[in-house]
């Protein structure tokens, strides 16, 4: 792995957590919106598994990117399917945190209403 955040964004895309997971350190520390922590690549995987299963896929387009000593801020703008089918767009923005190559802390700021409208 490397610190690519493209490619991390694009393992998410994938639909596949066990391919986004690789690119986190075993104890990662994982929060999604005002969401607990989820804590340990296992918990993420399953987490992830879980709000994969509310949707039918997504896509993240980063539009910045600023890199600070070992953390990575990207604000990105998200296209989720819906289950109905409908393709539904929302801003977000990610603090990533790196020890090496791999995730150690990341924080997703994001509102998930109009996906769930």
């Amino acid at each position: 792995m490397s610190r690519n955040v493209a490619a991390i964004f694009a393992a998410i895309d994938s639909f596949d957590p066990d391919q986004f997971v690789a690119h986190l350190t075993e104890d990662v520390v994982f929060v999604f919106g005002n969401g607990e922590p989820v804590v340990g690549r296992a918990a993420v995987r399953d987490a992830v598994a879980g709000f994969f299963s509310t949707i039918d896929g997504l896509s993240h387009r980063i539009v910045d990117r600023w890199d600070l000593d070992g953390d990575t801020i990207v604000r990105i703008d998200v296209e989720y399917t819906r289950k109905d089918g409908k393709h539904v767009t929302v801003p977000n923005a990610d603090i990533l945190a790196f020890e090496g190559d791999l995730v150690r802390h990341w924080q997703i700021y994001i509102d998930l209403a109009p996906v769930f409208a």
